[in-house]
């Protein structure tokens, strides 16, 4: 399925739009069969286009559900269900200029689930806009997001908001899963910002 059709812009959808405006008005106005073919081309047009959106999902809305998904994960202390959406091994930015790469099963392993669970942290992910979506390939694509941690059990109240990349890969199956991460201040997004005991 083509991406255009999987994930139609906005504008695809208000120029249908708008066709089917102008050409419901026409029909109203002549009242014929020839004016009002157009109209239902028009609406058939943006049916299919619904339709093909709904039940197709594309590479960035496949990154943007998994990446949701993690966050629930994480914000549930569930490390099975997080590493579900992981790549055999992934990459996480470690400091400036530097990385650690994980398997599924060390990240599970983490001692940030730990800490998670003794801080009672809650996580939300949040900010995923199509302007912050790079597609490096028709394999590969980078998605830029908003996390935010709270820990209820320690600095109450104090909620931490970081910006972070994530960049998904195709794999065997067809799915794409993270394959790496990285994590930014939230105000100067150049400056790293290292998460706890992550991976």
């Amino acid at each position: 399925m083509p991406v255009f059709l999987a994930d139609p812009p906005q504008w695809l959808y208000l120029l249908l739009g708008g066709c089917l405006v102008v050409t419901g008005a026409l029909a109203a106005q002549k009242q014929d069969r020839r004016a009002a073919f157009p109209f239902g081309i028009a609406a058939l047009l943006l049916l299919l286009v619904f339709l093909l959106d709904r039940f197709f999902e594309s590479p960035r809305e496949e990154a943007v559900r998994r990446t949701f998904m993690m966050g629930l994960a994480a914000d549930a202390k569930n490390p099975d269900a997080f590493a579900e959406h992981v790549a055999d091994k992934v990459s996480v930015q470690t400091g400036k200029d530097q990385t650690k790469t994980a398997t599924r099963d060390e990240l599970k392993k983490s001692q940030f689930w730990g800490m998670l669970k003794q801080f009672n942290v809650s996580v939300t992910t949040s900010g995923y806009s199509r302007d912050d979506v790079n597609v490096i390939d028709d394999n590969t694509i980078e998605i830029g997001f908003i996390a935010k941690g709270e820990a209820k059990g320690f600095a109450e109240g104090k909620a931490i908001p970081i910006y972070c990349r994530a960049t998904f890969g195709r794999q065997s199956d067809g799915s794409f899963k993270l394959t790496a991460f990285k994590a930014f201040e939230f105000i100067n997004r150049n400056e790293p910002f290292i998460i706890p005991n992550f991976p």
